[in-house]
């Protein structure tokens, strides 16, 4: 009942009126900083955040969606029901997937929708960006440090049980199986993080913004300047000051050496939180698990690197003299 009441609020707190300005389609994967880079997004004038809204977990979500499982969300027959579902999301017929309207900056009038999804439909990105007149924000974060983040992979068995497996060679599907039955906890994370990001990431555009979770902390000045870029953002005075205000996520999820070096203004420890998942996996396991990237010709993160491949890190003027500088490889 209280939950209820809730949505019900939260569907009235909003009046939606797009004025030809595009929203935005934020992808990334559970435990990437996607909360926070949505929030980043919302502080520009006139946007709503629309948080997952295809978790099928959420019955809500299951009943204007009209689609239960995992499986007939990735089903090619799935596109008219998503074409529907999205069409009233962004026209604001649906405001079930308001923000809280006690929570900054919330705005009773909205003309522009910053989408955050984690789960569904990677491989529908530019389909959902021509669609429904949209820019792409498409954040990575380093697998082995999504994997031991994250408490489970709901998508995992439906990538290779659905429609999406056509696009993974025999070989891959072979791997993938065996990997899924016989791997450690560790190797079927990243198994779900390959599946999930090797599509998006081969049908990427010029006009995506591809930003990484590392450079997101370590130098969120050129994130926000490309963002403001792609994204036709107009105030990135705005970002920058909400860049020490914690995400929803980072105050009930992270642990207090994370809330506190992401809301501080101590840059130079920051790289710790890029580095720490290492204290976490012996040198045989990241080896191990970091092979499972190229089953699937992925290179934006190699074996040995904390940082990702320089070609997905943005340009800057400099980086910190220390040990993770070192680590951005080719």
């Amino acid at each position: 009942m209280i939950k209820a009441i809730k949505r019900t609020l939260k569907s009235a707190s909003n009046v939606h009126r797009p004025d030809g300005r595009p929203n935005v389609f934020l992808y990334s994967t559970p435990r990437s900083g996607s909360t926070w880079l949505m929030e980043l997004i919302w502080s520009q004038p006139g946007f709503k955040t629309c948080n997952q809204p295809l978790y099928l977990e959420s019955p809500v979500v299951r009943k204007h969606l009209g689609i239960s499982d995992w499986n007939e969300l990735y089903s090619i027959d799935a596109t008219a029901k998503l074409q529907s579902y999205f069409g009233r999301l962004c026209d604001g017929r649906l405001g079930f997937t308001n923000p809280n309207p006690f929570r900054a900056p919330y705005r009773p009038v909205t003309h522009r929708i910053v989408f955050k999804e984690i789960h569904g439909c990677g491989d529908r990105i530019n389909w959902l960006r021509d669609t429904f007149n949209a820019r792409v924000v498409y954040l990575i974060r380093h697998p082995i440090a999504v994997s031991i983040s994250s408490e489970r992979w709901p998508t995992l068995p439906a990538f290779l049980a659905s429609d999406y497996r056509r696009h993974f060679s025999d070989e891959q599907l072979v791997d993938a199986e065996r990997i899924l039955t016989g791997g450690t906890e560790l190797e079927r994370g990243v198994l779900s993080w390959c599946l999930q990001n090797s599509v998006p990431l081969g049908a990427a555009t010029d006009d995506w913004a591809i930003v990484s979770y590392e450079q997101l902390v370590l130098e969120p000045h050129h994130v926000i300047q490309e963002l403001t870029a792609k994204l036709a953002l107009p105030n990135p005075e705005r970002m920058q000051d909400r860049l020490g205000v914690p995400s929803v996520n980072v105050q009930f999820k992270s642990t207090l050496e994370t809330r506190r070096l992401l809301t501080g203004g101590d840059s130079d420890k920051r790289p710790y939180l890029v580095e720490k998942w290492r204290k976490k996996v012996s040198k045989r396991e990241e080896v191990r698990a970091m092979r499972i990237l190229e089953i699937f010709g992925l290179d934006v993160y190699k074996d040995g690197d904390v940082l990702p491949a320089k070609r997905v890190w943005l340009p800057r003027k400099n980086f910190f003299a220390n040990s993770a500088a070192s680590a951005v490889q080719s």
